[in-house]
């Protein structure tokens, strides 16, 4: 399947699933949650790319046979929506990271902050970007009028017998 339609399909369950009531919502700030979680048994259509990520997550980090879990969540931004300066590094995370669904011009750049600096990226549809779960980042407001769609996501070790 291609990435288009791979995206689409996506973006089509998570409509869906965004009012299911076993979606659970995190970190209201400004009237908006920044965090959407889908429940996963509900989402198959997610799982071609969960695979496609935690193989590329594998390749950075080589972790030889252990296994890696994967905890994800949406953030949708609109107009006027901006995601504040954070981290990820509150368990053991191992990498973090986020997928673009949907990106139209002026929705906002990611900005990392390594050691004080600032750099500052504006993503693209199908982009993937992988950090430091201690790395700071923010996203700047979304000026564009349309929605943002992105899939964030933290891995790490999965102990035996535990679900990603």
């Amino acid at each position: 399947m291609r990435r288009e339609e791979l995206d689409g399909a996506i973006i089509a369950a998570y409509e869906r699933l965004r009012e299911d009531p076993r979606t659970h919502k995190s970190h209201l700030f400004h009237g908006r949650y920044e965090n959407i979680y889908p429940p996963r048994e509900s989402f198959p259509d997610i799982e071609p790319l969960l695979t496609w990520i935690e193989a590329r997550c594998r390749d950075v980090l080589s972790p030889g046979d252990a296994r890696l879990g994967i905890a994800f969540w949406f953030n949708e931004m609109h107009h006027g929506d901006r995601t504040t300066l954070h981290t990820h590094n509150d368990a053991d995370e191992l990498l973090s990271g986020v997928y673009y669904l949907v990106v139209p011009e002026h929705s906002g750049e990611i900005v990392f902050h390594p050691d004080g600096e600032v750099q500052a990226f504006m993503p693209a549809a199908g982009d993937l970007f992988l950090f430091s779960p201690s790395l700071p980042h923010e996203v700047r407001e979304n000026r564009s009028g349309k929605l943002r769609l992105s899939v964030a996501f933290n891995v790490g070790v999965r102990q035996s017998g535990e679900d990603a």
